[in-house]
């Protein structure tokens, strides 16, 4: 008992991501995020292409966003600002932090806690895996289950400390917990086809499906655009025009018309006991306040206060939830309700303990 009432649950800023077409983008700044560097004696822009590009043969854009009548004449001393998004950069590695359950490599292999993922790498959760991997900039990924995500991008910007994290997700969902002191240069993007977020330092959770996609701000603010249907799922997304600004408490949705609606406020969290839940039984059967407007409610049990370690999810019609065959331990429970639009609320906490007898 004394463990549990000892658990501290720390703030944590979540993305969720399900289904086979939504796109997510995420940049501490924006698009437009920029690395400056100092010109030296001798420089000019197809040279500096050649070391600081991706694309060398792209320095003319660099000419241009920096209105350079003269590329073959710099002043040496002068800066030079060269958009993040043109950066070679460094590849880098993504650790794998906590396993729960199955989850297989693309090549089939079980993916394993401490294993380095690089750029090319997926991971696939069966119904009761669960994955957490640590991004590049510190920051955390917790991959939930029957989920299937690929590393497209994983590189460290040289020089200004930025990082470039982008990720493809065929199906699922994702929780993000981001880091702070993320550089403001930096991009983090997942994404498919069908809608597009851009934020500043947000927490939000992003779903989709067949006919459609959804966010749900639970911290800062965010715009929310669809993407063009033509757009590849391999391609950089870009907004078709028409968009809106999120804001915290609230959400939207995208349908195939790829015109997201105006933000519609977000149900409150589930009334849950400040008592913490101690029985001797393995079988969890906990009922909470029911939320005005509802249509179901969303339950997760983890063995951690960061939510690594998942090991029981589940969607309930009624404010009430039951898992079977639990083991002895201090576990943390948070539901949501959900409401006609698919979109879901904010959490309610509860502390639980099952102990041997």
């Amino acid at each position: 008992m004394q463990e549990v009432l000892g658990l501290r649950i720390r703030r944590t800023l979540l993305v969720t991501l399900v289904g086979l077409a939504c796109t997510l983008a995420v940049a501490a700044d924006s698009d437009n995020s920029e690395f400056k560097i100092s010109v030296q004696p001798g420089d000019t822009l197809p040279s500096l292409g050649k070391r600081w590009l991706d694309d060398p043969k792209r320095w003319p854009d660099v000419q241009r966003h920096n209105r350079i009548r003269n590329p073959n004449r710099l002043a040496p001393g002068s800066s030079i600002a060269i958009p993040l998004a043109l950066l070679r950069g460094e590849a880098a590695e993504i650790v794998v932090r906590t396993v729960s359950g199955r989850a297989d490599n693309g090549d089939g292999t079980p993916v394993v806690k401490g294993a380095v993922l690089r750029e090319g790498a997926s991971i696939k959760t069966a119904q009761d895996g669960y994955v957490t991997i640590q991004l590049i900039d510190g920051s955390t990924l917790g991959l939930q289950s029957r989920s299937d995500l690929t590393i497209e991008r994983a590189r460290r910007m040289p020089g200004s400390g930025a990082t470039d994290s982008r990720f493809q997700m065929r199906s699922g969902r994702a929780e993000i917990l981001f880091k702070p002191s993320v550089s403001k240069a930096s991009r983090f993007e997942i994404r498919n086809d069908f809608a597009s977020a851009a934020v500043l330092g947000t927490s939000f959770r992003v779903a989709s499906g067949d006919r459609g996609a959804r966010t749900e701000v639970i911290e800062g603010s965010i715009v929310y655009a669809g993407v063009p249907p033509t757009a590849r799922p391999t391609a950089r997304p870009t907004a078709s025009g028409d968009s809106v600004s999120v804001p915290e408490g609230y959400g939207s949705i995208v349908d195939a018309s790829r015109k997201p609606l105006p933000p519609l406020r977000l149900l409150a969290a589930p009334g849950v006991s400040r008592v913490p839940v101690i029985q001797y039984t393995p079988t969890l059967q906990y009922r909470f306040a029911p939320v005005e407007g509802a249509v179901g409610y969303r339950a997760r049990l983890a063995a951690d206060a960061d939510f690594e370690r998942v090991v029981r999810e589940a969607v309930s019609a009624t404010p009430e939830v039951s898992f079977r065959a639990l083991e002895a331990g201090s576990y943390i429970l948070k539901v949501r309700a959900i409401d006609r639009y698919g979109l879901e609320g904010g959490d309610g906490t509860a502390l639980i303990g099952i102990l041997n007898r």
